[in-house]
Protein backbone atom coordinates (compact mmCIF):
# COMPACT_ATOMS: atom_id res chain seq x y z
CA UNK A 1 0.00 0.00 0.00
CA UNK A 2 1.66 3.34 -0.99
CA UNK A 3 1.37 6.63 1.36
CA UNK A 4 -0.71 9.51 -0.59
CA UNK A 5 0.38 11.93 2.58
CA UNK A 6 -3.64 12.64 2.94
CA UNK A 7 -3.90 10.43 5.72
CA UNK A 8 -5.23 11.61 8.94
CA UNK A 9 -2.83 10.46 12.35
CA UNK A 10 -5.32 8.80 14.66
CA UNK A 11 -6.00 11.22 18.01
CA UNK A 12 -7.17 9.61 20.92
CA UNK A 13 -10.19 11.48 22.24
CA UNK A 14 -9.67 12.35 25.76
CA UNK A 15 -11.74 10.39 28.77
CA UNK A 16 -13.73 13.34 30.94
CA UNK A 17 -14.95 9.86 32.71
CA UNK A 18 -11.70 9.02 34.66
CA UNK A 19 -12.04 9.11 38.23
CA UNK A 20 -10.45 11.30 40.42
CA UNK A 21 -7.52 10.39 42.09
CA UNK A 22 -6.94 13.27 44.79
CA UNK A 23 -10.65 13.94 45.41
CA UNK A 24 -10.01 13.63 49.30
CA UNK A 25 -7.34 16.52 49.31
CA UNK A 26 -7.77 20.68 48.43
CA UNK A 27 -7.33 22.47 45.18
CA UNK A 28 -4.10 24.31 46.60
CA UNK A 29 -1.28 23.11 49.00
CA UNK A 30 1.92 24.94 50.43
CA UNK A 31 4.83 22.68 49.43
CA UNK A 32 7.20 21.91 52.18
CA UNK A 33 10.62 21.77 49.84
CA UNK A 34 13.19 21.30 53.11
CA UNK A 35 11.09 17.87 53.38
CA UNK A 36 11.09 17.52 49.54
CA UNK A 37 14.81 18.32 49.06
CA UNK A 38 16.26 14.90 50.54
CA UNK A 39 14.86 12.52 47.76
CA UNK A 40 17.24 13.85 45.39
CA UNK A 41 19.95 11.88 47.94
CA UNK A 42 18.41 8.79 48.34
CA UNK A 43 18.70 5.12 45.59
CA UNK A 44 16.73 4.00 43.28
CA UNK A 45 14.83 1.13 44.39
CA UNK A 46 14.33 2.88 47.79
CA UNK A 47 11.19 3.10 49.36
CA UNK A 48 10.24 6.48 50.88
CA UNK A 49 7.12 8.36 52.53
CA UNK A 50 7.84 12.27 51.20
CA UNK A 51 6.15 14.89 53.41
CA UNK A 52 4.73 17.26 50.78
CA UNK A 53 3.01 19.34 52.47
CA UNK A 54 1.94 19.84 56.02
CA UNK A 55 -1.28 16.99 55.50
CA UNK A 56 0.08 15.00 52.77
CA UNK A 57 2.22 12.25 52.41
CA UNK A 58 3.63 11.09 49.23
CA UNK A 59 4.60 6.86 49.76
CA UNK A 60 6.43 5.28 47.28
CA UNK A 61 9.63 3.86 45.96
CA UNK A 62 12.11 5.58 43.78
CA UNK A 63 12.01 4.47 40.21
CA UNK A 64 14.56 6.97 38.42
CA UNK A 65 16.80 9.54 39.44
CA UNK A 66 19.14 11.84 37.28
CA UNK A 67 21.45 14.59 37.46
CA UNK A 68 23.44 17.21 34.97
CA UNK A 69 26.10 18.73 36.31
CA UNK A 70 26.77 21.21 33.30
CA UNK A 71 23.07 22.68 33.51
CA UNK A 72 22.72 22.23 37.33
CA UNK A 73 19.20 20.15 37.13
CA UNK A 74 18.48 17.77 39.45
CA UNK A 75 15.45 15.35 39.00
CA UNK A 76 13.23 12.15 41.09
CA UNK A 77 10.79 10.01 39.50
CA UNK A 78 8.93 8.06 42.83
CA UNK A 79 6.02 5.84 41.69
CA UNK A 80 3.22 5.62 44.82
CA UNK A 81 2.35 2.75 46.84
CA UNK A 82 -1.04 4.36 47.88
CA UNK A 83 -2.42 6.50 45.19
CA UNK A 84 -2.96 3.66 42.06
CA UNK A 85 -0.98 4.71 38.85
CA UNK A 86 0.18 7.84 40.81
CA UNK A 87 3.80 9.15 39.77
CA UNK A 88 5.56 12.11 41.36
CA UNK A 89 8.65 13.81 39.63
CA UNK A 90 10.29 16.67 41.11
CA UNK A 91 12.93 18.66 39.71
CA UNK A 92 15.54 21.21 40.87
CA UNK A 93 17.34 24.01 38.89
CA UNK A 94 20.14 25.62 40.48
CA UNK A 95 20.47 29.44 38.40
CA UNK A 96 22.95 31.24 37.39
CA UNK A 97 22.87 33.44 40.71
CA UNK A 98 22.90 30.44 42.20
CA UNK A 99 19.24 30.48 43.54
CA UNK A 100 16.88 27.23 42.95
CA UNK A 101 14.04 26.67 41.05
CA UNK A 102 11.46 23.61 41.42
CA UNK A 103 9.30 22.19 39.01
CA UNK A 104 7.12 19.13 39.13
CA UNK A 105 3.57 16.95 39.08
CA UNK A 106 1.96 14.21 40.71
CA UNK A 107 0.23 12.72 37.75
CA UNK A 108 -1.67 9.18 36.38
CA UNK A 109 -2.88 8.28 32.84
CA UNK A 110 -5.78 6.33 34.83
CA UNK A 111 -7.28 9.55 36.80
CA UNK A 112 -8.74 12.80 36.10
CA UNK A 113 -6.88 14.71 38.28
CA UNK A 114 -3.47 15.63 39.30
CA UNK A 115 -1.32 18.37 41.26
CA UNK A 116 1.33 20.49 39.27
CA UNK A 117 3.95 22.15 41.24
CA UNK A 118 3.97 25.92 40.59
CA UNK A 119 5.51 29.03 42.57
CA UNK A 120 2.57 31.28 43.40
CA UNK A 121 3.82 34.33 45.82
CA UNK A 122 7.10 33.23 46.31
CA UNK A 123 6.25 29.90 47.54
CA UNK A 124 6.17 26.75 46.20
CA UNK A 125 2.38 25.15 46.07
CA UNK A 126 1.08 22.26 44.73
CA UNK A 127 -2.12 22.97 42.76
CA UNK A 128 -4.42 20.65 41.33
CA UNK A 129 -5.18 20.54 37.56
CA UNK A 130 -7.04 18.63 35.17
CA UNK A 131 -5.01 15.85 33.50
CA UNK A 132 -5.65 17.12 29.70
CA UNK A 133 -4.77 20.27 31.07
CA UNK A 134 -1.13 19.14 31.32
CA UNK A 135 -1.01 16.16 28.91
CA UNK A 136 -2.10 15.81 25.41
CA UNK A 137 -3.04 12.59 23.76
Amino acid sequence: MRSTGQEKIPINEPNYNKPKLFEDLPHKMILTISEMEPLFDIAVGTAVTAKLTQTFQFKGTIISKSADGKTAVKSVVVRSATRQGAVLTFTKITNQNGSFTYTGRIISMESIDAYQIVKENDQYILQKKNYYEMVRE
